[in-house]
């Protein structure tokens, strides 16, 4: 009778190691493919931002603004890409959307508003197409930061004050990797409207 117990609680325990396995090996199974989603889906929004790339010569014009916000909002919405976003990213991709297609007041950072607001039509509009193209970048900076394709390494040179102050307002420190500036890694100018480097500036860095 002592021995039929003790098999029966053997066979228990070993039945609920067997569980756990199981449950363990499927999440398992779960995160890799949703790793996959996710990759293919940054894939994407890195191909539809291609517009904004940061060798271009000239500032995005508002057409080609309006464009991007469209595409940006059929990649997170009707392709269900968005779901597969970080909290961190999901927030930078909103406030790089937002600024694309939003009233000069509601702009952000705020210091950027300013800006824009003090300037001539014609001058904010190449002066915001401008910083869009930087923030779009540093939306495709963040999306390797996701894949952890940025480990260990520096990619960014020193960057606009209203780029770290765009960072800080999507809850990202511009003071920590891979936003910090690396000593001895200085970038490309990345103002491309002829404005921006009034003020101290710096570029972007992609690989």
């Amino acid at each position: 009778m002592e021995f039929v117990i003790w098999s029966q609680a053997i066979g228990t325990v070993f039945l609920g190691l067997v569980g756990l396995w199981l449950a363990h090996n499927i999440r398992r199974q779960i995160r890799v493919k949703l790793a996959e989603r996710r990759v293919d889906a940054y894939v994407q929004l890195w191909r539809l931002t291609a517009v904004a790339v940061p060798t271009r010569a000239t500032p995005l014009d508002e057409v080609e603004r309006r464009a991007l916000c469209t595409d940006m909002d059929r990649w997170f919405f009707d392709d269900g890409n968005g779901i597969f976003m970080s909290r961190v990213t999901r927030d930078l991709f909103v406030a790089v959307q937002g600024n694309l297609v939003c009233s000069v007041g509601s702009v952000k950072p705020e210091a950027l508003a300013t800006q824009l607001a003090g300037l001539p039509a014609e001058e904010a509009e190449r002066r915001r197409g401008c910083a869009c193209i930087r923030q779009v970048s540093l939306l495709r900076t963040q999306l390797k930061v996701d894949l952890s394709l940025h480990v260990g390494f520096r990619h960014l040179s020193e960057m606009h004050p209203v780029d770290r102050a765009f960072l800080r307002t999507c809850g990202l420190s511009p003071w920590r990797q891979p936003w910090r500036q690396g000593r001895f890694h200085a970038g490309p100018n990345s103002c491309v409207c002829g404005t921006c480097d009034r003020s101290p500036a710096g570029g972007i860095v992609e690989y």
